[in-house]
Order: C-alpha cells, then sequence, then structure tokens
C-alpha cells in the first residue's frame, strides 16, 4: 500500500514503452460515480491510478489541515478576492452534494482508498488549486466578476435558492452531450474563466499522463466528466499539447487594464490638484487644513466600519491610518493592510470554507444569528474587514468631495472658486516654465 501518493511529473520507475491509458469521467457528488470508480480500478488493476487532484487538496480530502494564509499574500491585493471565487465553486459543489447525500470528492478519495487497498500506486496529476484559482480570476472581467461576488453574497441570504427548481438527474452529470452543453454554457458567461477552470487542466492533466504512458505504465485515470472530452483529445494528439510553462504560473490580465489606467490618472489628479493650488497662490494654511480633513475622514470611517466587521483594534488603526494614501492610489487598499495585520493574530485557510458552507447550508435559523456563526469563522471575519475597510474608504473619499470640500472651500470664495484657482495655477507653472526654458 502507497503510504503517500507520488507525482505525475515524477512517476516510479518502469519499464519503457508506451502504456494503455483509461479515463474515467466522473460526477464530483454520485454514489454511482464512486461504484464506477471502485469498480473500474478493481477489474482494470492498472500500474498506476491518476486522480484529478493536487497536493493541497489530497491533503483535504485525508483529513490534514490546510496551509494557513500567509500574511504577505493579502498585499498581492486579490487574494481575497480569489478565495470568494473558490468558495462560490466550493459552495455550489457542496449543495449538489446534499442534494444527492455524498460528500463532494468522493469519486477521488474513492480511487485512492481502492489503489492503496490493491497496493497500486497513485499520481496527483492536476495543477495546484491556487493557482488555476488565481488564473481563474485573472481572466474574469470587472462585471464577471461582480456577479460571482453577488451570486455568492446572495446564496449566503437565500436569494436566487430555490428548492423547488428542476430536479437535476445524476446521470446527466456525467453523460458527455449533457457535459458538453454545460461547459459551453459556461464558456458564454465567460471564455476566459473556461479557458483556465477546464481547457487549461485538460492540458495540465493531459501533460502528465502522456508522461506515465511514455513509461510505460497503465493507467486508470479518474477526472470530472467536464475533463474526459479534452483530455482524451490530447491524448489521442499529444502534438497539440501546449508547452507545460504556459500553463503554470500567475496568468495576466488581458486587455487593456483600465483599472490600472484609471488608478494612475486618479493619483496624478490628486496630486495635480494640490499643486495647481499651490501654484495658484491659495495659502498654505488653507492646503494643510485641506490635506489634515482628507486624512481625517479616510480614517474616521474606514477605521469605524473595519472595527465593526469585527478587526482588532491595531487592525483597523492600521487600516485608518493608511486609507488617505490608498484613496489617493486606487491601485492600493486600506483593506489589505488592516487584513495583513488580522493576520498576524488569527489563523486562516482555505478549509474555513467547508465550515462556512456548512452554516450556510441551515435553512431554519434566522439569518441574524448566520451571520453571527460566519463571523466567528477566521476566514469571514477576514474577507469582511478587508472589504468593510475598502468600503469605508471609498464613502469617506465620496463625502469629501461632496461634503467636506464645499465646507471647506468657503474660505476661498467657495467651492465654485477652485476651478478658476486651478486654472490659474496651471497659467502660473506655465510660464515659469516658459521662463526656465527661455
Amino acid at each position: 500500500m502507497t503510504e503517500r501518493p507520488e507525482s505525475a511529473t515524477d512517476p516510479p520507475a518502469g519499464s519503457s514503452g508506451d502504456g494503455e491509458i483509461r479515463v474515467v469521467g466522473t460526477a464530483h457528488v454520485s454514489h454511482d460515480s464512486v461504484e464506477e470508480v471502485e469498480r473500474t480500478i478493481e477489474s482494470e488493476r492498472p500500474d498506476v491510478v491518476a486522480v484529478e487532484l493536487d497536493e493541497g487538496r489530497y491533503r483535504q480530502l485525508q483529513g490534514e489541515t490546510p496551509d494557513d494564509l500567509d500574511p504577505s499574500d493579502l498585499l498581492r491585493g486579490n487574494t481575497v478576492f480569489q478565495l470568494l471565487a473558490y468558495w462560490l465553486l466550493s459552495y455550489v459543489q457542496t449543495r449538489l452534494g446534499e442534494r444527492f447525500d455524498i460528500k463532494p470528492g468522493a469519486d477521488m478519495l474513492a480511487a485512492v482508498e481502492t489503489a492503496e487497498e490493491l497496493d497500486i500506486d497513485v499520481a496527483l496529476v492536476d495543477r495546484d488549486i491556487q493557482m488555476t484559482i488565481q488564473r481563474f480570476w485573472a481572466r474574469l472581467s470587472f462585471l464577471q466578476k461582480l456577479k460571482m461576488v453577488a451570486a455568492l453574497f446572495g446564496a449566503m441570504f437565500g436569494f436566487g435558492v430555490d428548492e423547488e427548481e428542476e430536479e437535476i438527474d445524476m446521470e446527466d452529470l456525467t453523460d458527455g452531450d449533457v457535459v458538453t452543453a454545460m461547459l459551453e454554457e459556461f464558456r458564454r458567461f465567460s471564455p476566459g474563466g473556461a479557458e483556465a477552470l477546464i481547457d487549461e487542466r485538460d492540458a495540465y492533466i493531459a501533460h502528465n499522463l502522456v508522461s506515465l504512458r511514455a513509461q510505460g505504465k497503465d493507467v486508470v485515470a479518474v477526472v470530472g466528466a467536464g475533463h474526459k472530452a479534452g483530455i482524451e483529445h490530447y491524448l489521442e494528439h499529444p502534438g497539440e499539447l501546449p508547452p507545460m510553462d504556459s500553463l503554470v504560473g500567475s496568468a495576466s490580465k488581458r486587455g487593456i487594464p483600465w483599472f490600472k489606467l484609471f488608478g494612475y490618472l486618479f493619483s496624478v489628479g490628486f496630486l495635480l490638484f494640490f499643486v495647481l493650488l499651490a501654484m495658484a497662490g491659495v495659502r498654505n494654511a488653507f492646503l494643510l487644513q485641506l490635506f489634515g480633513a482628507w486624512f481625517v475622514v479616510n480614517a474616521l470611517f474606514a477605521f469605524t466600519l473595519a472595527k465593526l466587521a469585527g478587526a482588532r483594534w491595531t487592525s483597523a488603526g492600521v487600516g485608518g491610518a493608511v486609507a488617505w494614501l490608498t484613496s489617493v492610489n486606487p491601485l492600493l487598499a486600506p483593506g489589505w493592510f488592516a487584513g495583513y495585520v488580522e493576520l498576524r493574530y488569527t489563523s486562516v485557510n482555505v478549509g474555513d470554507i467547508a465550515t462556512l458552507n456548512e452554516i450556510m447550508s441551515d435553512e431554519e435559523t434566522p439569518i441574524r444569528e448566520l451571520l453571527s456563526q460566519m463571523f466567528d469563522v477566521p476566514l469571514f471575519r477576514l474577507i469582511m474587514i478587508v472589504a468593510m475597510t475598502n468600503i469605508g474608504s471609498f464613502v469617506a473619499s465620496v463625502l469629501f468631495g461632496f461634503v467636506v470640500l464645499p465646507w471647506l472651500g468657503a474660505e476661498i470664495g467657495g467651492v465654485g472658486q477652485i476651478p478658476d484657482l486651478m486654472l490659474d495655477g496651471a497659467r502660473e507653472s506655465a510660464r515659469l516654465i516658459v521662463d526656465v526654458v527661455t
């Protein structure tokens, strides 16, 4: 019996030549799939059982605790949102598991346990889930990301969940035509997301299976039904496989980075605002007062909303202290810094998602009590701290422009004078530049 699965990229030594590969397409929440997996492995008795798992998901299925989230990862900006995407995907699978009374991933666990009982080597052939989610999130458009987050929070509060919806036939979840139709529907929603979640993983898994086959190994590969057709195509036409280097690492966003451009323009505009007012001869005391108000308003709202989300005093304090700067540069966010400090005191890992799914599946407990239970889960509290700190800073920026600035502008003849002052500042700046040049 193997004590630990062997990596498909470093398979056990064996004979050279071409082996045989049989791909079994399963539904991850199907009793029938579990039985088919066990039956196929027992009858085929392959050299290797390959499963659609990475190291992290294998450890979770074995009951091990996932690694804690590294605080430095949070400062990369998209970590929390990637966790939200992972949570949504996990929640959908969990709800299906509840409907069919089976634990998600039971097919993969059955494959591993059956292989170990028969003393057959196990290979983990899927890409790391964190890399997949990162690449998936990077491929989504802004509107698609909003839809995903809205769908998750809608499910959290019971919106859009209808238990009387059309019944799902378990056979449909593994039927080739039905699966193809479901995948095509997902591609219409997000072609880039489908590429990261499905196509790239088809190629990644096929790469590993081709490697095992080249070593003369007979393999039973257990994969989700949605991957079966793509993997089998690559096994028949290995020359069409994309380079492995193109399937790993962080994915960059495609198209024009509008959000980054907006961030840069906003930062430049903020600096120009103060520079031009100074060049127009506005008193330094007024400029200091203006900046001080910007700092205080941002700090107050970011700190208050962070505390409402359950942040520690130090975490909320850091979020409030940097809110003025992050409002100047939308590419940063005070929530990242508040979350970074929070992670110094709290252990958070993706295993919390299972706890959240369990809480959300309770349809009898009042929403207020459910929310209280969810705030006791470190991952949910972290997500809310990051989100609420950022919302506080955003609200502060809006109020500053519509409330604080007009109030302070009375000292210079009203806020309506600011455009004229900025124009005067631009003229003065141009005059100085001409004088220096000439």
